[in-house]
């Protein structure tokens, strides 16, 4: 009988010391990261028609070829076209077909995916505007490997509610004293609100140049620019005449900023603004580059912040 005390003693001292008793318990292992990540990143700028989105992808574990991008882009409301949405590959960019589904529309890829990291961009172009400025399309991205999903990740993209489309030159050849040269803009507004005082802003700036900094295919840089809008002769047609157009004197920050008022811009409608210039003898001999950066920008009806789309800077040689 003894015996069989001191072992159910022992046995409990045994169970005591294997349930941790006075002695420290281990530290939890940490939990492992997922081999596979995905987060998306909102590149574009207002106005842009077509919205670029970095997606930022990670991997812990082997390269994996053949992995498959599944690509969800939801709508601003029922009923609204199919979106465009572009890959962004070694040769350039390439188109993605989408299918319609019970929520928006989905489109995949296939790519090969690298141990660490790799840097990847969509281009998604909505083909509907936003019902007011600020509407977002929620985007997601899913990789998969067969059936067994290896990472999500959420974005969103915001349509364009008013934009500048890149301008056509009428006159694409140097600019010179004197003549005119002459550049149309197409202003849209894309949204289903009117703007009551739509306005296209122009500035212009320039910069002298050199062997650094050719006269061809260049453009000024923010440190070397200086503007020059009141050394040019500056019109805008209204649409019966051409007008002279200055600068306000008020020394404001807009003090060298030309405005061309558009009025009212209805809903789901665009208009041409055409803008001429040429350079007064108040612009010295030396050889410049002349960059002209234009935004359309306005109020829309009930809305809290002005709209605002930036057409790419367009350079002229100033000989």
């Amino acid at each position: 009988m003894r015996s069989i005390r001191i072992a159910g003693v022992l046995a409990l001292l045994v169970l005591v010391t294997a349930c941790g008793g006075n002695a420290p318990a281990p530290a939890p292992s940490p939990s492992a990261s997922p081999p596979v990540s995905v987060s998306l990143e909102n590149i574009g700028r207002a106005g842009d028609t077509r919205l670029g989105l970095a997606l930022h992808l990670h991997n812990d574990g082997r390269t994996r070829p053949g992995t498959v991008v599944r690509v969800h882009i939801g709508e601003a409301r029922g009923g609204d076209p199919l979106p465009g949405l572009e890959e962004k590959t070694g040769a350039g960019w390439k188109d993605i077909a989408l299918t319609a589904d019970a929520d928006g529309s989905a489109g995949t890829f296939r790519m090969t995916l690298p141990k660490g990291g790799l840097l990847g961009f969509l281009g998604v172009t909505p083909h509907a505007g936003p019902r007011v400025d600020g509407d977002e399309i929620p985007v997601d991205v899913t990789l998969l490997d067969g059936a067994r999903t290896l990472a999500r990740g959420h974005g969103s993209v915001r349509p364009a509610a008013l934009s500048l489309d890149r301008a056509v030159m009428e006159e694409p050849a140097a600019l010179g004293r004197g003549r005119w040269t002459e550049v149309t803009y197409t202003v849209t507004n894309r949204s289903h609100s009117a703007y009551p005082q739509a306005q296209v802003q122009a500035e212009f700036g320039a910069c002298e140049s050199g062997p650094d900094n050719p006269a061809e295919g260049a453009a000024c840089s923010v440190s070397q620019r200086r503007r020059v809008t009141t050394e040019l002769s500056t019109q805008w047609y209204d649409g019966g005449r051409w007008k002279d157009v200055s600068p306000p004197d008020d020394g404001t920050l807009l003090a060298d900023t030309l405005t061309l008022p558009l009025g009212e811009l209805p809903a789901d409608t665009r208009r041409k603004v055409r803008l001429r210039f040429a350079g007064t003898g108040q612009l010295d001999a030396e050889e410049y580059l002349l960059t002209l950066t234009a935004r359309a920008n306005g109020k829309a009806t009930g809305a809290s912040e002005r709209s605002l789309g930036i057409a790419p800077p367009l350079t002229f040689a100033l000989r």
